[in-house]
């Protein structure tokens, strides 16, 4: 009885251990950037976009797409800095079914719902700081970026 017990708890010790590592891993490295930035929009980035769009990692379970998936392919429709920030402040305001981007994304994951609560200068330094960061290719984009596109990212 005392040997199962101890197998028990070492059975569960061991699994704990190793899903917690797991997430701290991809926990630490989603915020290794964002805690060193000071940048306003990194601050909005976190307390109002985070929670949905992790910055790089694939996880499954995840309720929209990273936000380095989201800047590249913002990126490539819109290269000027003003018109990427004035296209990220628009969508993020008031998502446009008939104007979407990533289409794949929406598939899977549904529409953006609006973020009516973010003010008009929160907007736009969430959108600066998404344009001046640059975001880490996360390990696995470039495989699943040409499993939806048939091509390499650029």
């Amino acid at each position: 009885m005392k040997i199962k017990l101890g197998l028990a708890v070492s059975l569960t010790a061991l699994v704990v251990t190793a899903c917690s590592s797991h997430e701290q891993h991809e926990s630490a490295n989603q915020l290794v950037d964002i805690t060193k930035l000071s940048h306003a929009g990194a601050k909005v980035y976190q307390s109002a976009c985070m929670s949905c769009h992790a910055l790089a990692p694939k996880q499954e379970g995840s309720v929209a797409p990273p936000l380095f998936g989201v800047k590249d392919h913002v990126l490539k429709a819109y290269p000027e800095r003003a018109a990427f920030i004035q296209r990220v402040v628009t969508w993020v305001k008031a998502p446009n079914p008939n104007d979407v981007l990533m289409p794949g994304a929406v598939s899977k994951f549904g529409l953006m719902p609006a973020q009516t609560q973010l003010s008009e200068a929160d907007l736009q330094a969430v959108a600066e700081f998404i344009y001046d960061t640059d975001f880490t290719q996360p390990d696995w984009y470039a495989a699943h970026y040409q499993a939806e596109h048939g091509k390499k990212p650029h």
